[in-house]
């Protein structure tokens, strides 16, 4: 029983981490597409999603892996909670105000 539960905790690291790492990619893409395409609407968007998909899984793993190796205790982890989540509701909200920015800066013809 131990063995599966390390190994499922492997696993579970193993595929943070690697959102964390596609994330930060995600995010250097729309930061390549606002560079080529610098509009109001491209940078919130591009933010939100270096936000979402980057940040917030970094922050994830970070605090999993303090809790896991005992760095901090796991009354802290309700913090990391908190922290992702209102990384996840800023990045979202700036990916929706960059949709709102986008349609209300485009006359419907």
């Amino acid at each position: 029983m131990l063995e599966i539960k390390s190994a499922a905790s492997l696993l579970t690291g193993v595929a943070a981490a690697s959102s964390a790492i596609i994330g930060v990619y995600i995010g250097y893409q729309a930061y390549r597409g606002l560079r080529r395409n610098d509009e109001p609407a491209m940078r919130y968007l591009s933010a939100g999603m270096v936000i979402l998909f980057g940040v917030t899984y970094l922050v994830a793993v970070v605090g999993q892996g303090l809790l896991s190796f005992f760095y901090l205790t796991i009354t802290y982890q309700w913090v990391f909670r908190l922290v992702v989540r209102l990384l996840q509701l800023a990045g979202l909200s700036l990916i929706a105000y960059s949709l709102h920015i986008a349609t209300n800066s485009h006359p419907q013809g």
